[in-house]
């Protein structure tokens, strides 16, 4: 709303059209992933229509909270009351609970929603304040949550604005920096699961048994982190993960996420 006009008034077009069609990119991977996460089921047990042969049976165990035999990798969530494929957690920012059916989709949106935070705040708060607070720069990026108090001092006392506009910018500016610091902390958490090739569950499940015994339990579904990521994505080359991660898609699940390979066999 204020950024655009202002680059192009001020002759400023390289800058423009970069972030146009950057903005755009990131806008559009973060909503759409958003949108599948909230709506793609995580991949429910009970909706598995499939006779166990005596190999199944196996490898299989019995859920007592609602009674139905699961396979290897799938919990109970305790929220949704069901067990869920590949269940990592249960997440209130998308009301849905993060399973192997939406698993990507949660992990590209987190990654998106790091990213466009980052753009929004670092590309455009010079260009931002300058427009506010007409040709002038009050605070640097990180000012907000190291300086509040003198800073908040300083906007409302500026006589080009009203206090009321500088307080909801530096408002603005403290939400987004936090918001994109919490961001980033869950992404590198997920993304340091894929490459453990582990989910939340079992690596809380490995910490207890190590808390335990006093041994190192080995990763059963660790197969290197090139080839994790590959089975994350469920594809093939190192290219055509750049491109599931680049490119907004909808993950179709190739396999059915009762079956997967371990080192323990």
């Amino acid at each position: 709303q204020h950024l655009f006009p202002y680059w192009w008034s001020h002759g400023l077009y390289k800058r423009f059209f970069f972030c146009f069609i950057v903005g755009h990119w990131l806008l559009i991977n973060t909503v759409k992933h958003y949108y599948l996460a909230i709506s793609k089921s995580p991949g429910f047990v009970a909706d598995l229509k499939k006779d166990l042969s005596p190999e199944d049976e196996l490898n299989y165990t019995k859920c007592f909270k609602c009674d139905v035999m699961r396979p290897p990798r799938a919990h109970h969530c305790k929220i949704c009351d069901k067990c869920v494929l590949r269940f990592d957690h249960h997440c209130p920012w998308i009301n849905n609970c993060v399973g192997y059916r939406n698993h990507v989709h949660f992990v590209l949106f987190c990654i998106y929603m790091t990213m466009i935070a980052a753009f929004s705040t670092i590309a455009g708060q010079q260009q931002f304040q300058l427009v506010i607070f007409h040709d002038q720069i009050l605070f640097r990026l990180f000012d907000p949550l190291i300086n509040p108090y003198n800073l908040t001092i300083t906007v409302i006392d500026h006589n080009t604005i009203g206090p009321i506009t500088g307080v909801l910018t530096l408002f603005l500016f403290t939400i987004n920096l936090v918001a994109m610091g919490l961001v980033l902390s869950l992404t590198i958490w997920q993304m340091s699961l894929i490459t453990k090739g582990q989910t939340c569950v079992e690596e809380k499940i490995d910490k207890s048994i190590m808390n335990n015994t006093k041994q190192q339990r080995r990763r059963s579904y660790d197969c290197g982190w090139r080839e994790n990521w590959k089975r994350f994505f469920e594809v093939q080359t190192g290219s055509q993960l750049l491109i599931r991660i680049l490119v907004p898609y909808t993950f179709q699940p190739k396999y059915d996420g009762t079956q997967w390979i371990s080192k323990d066999k």
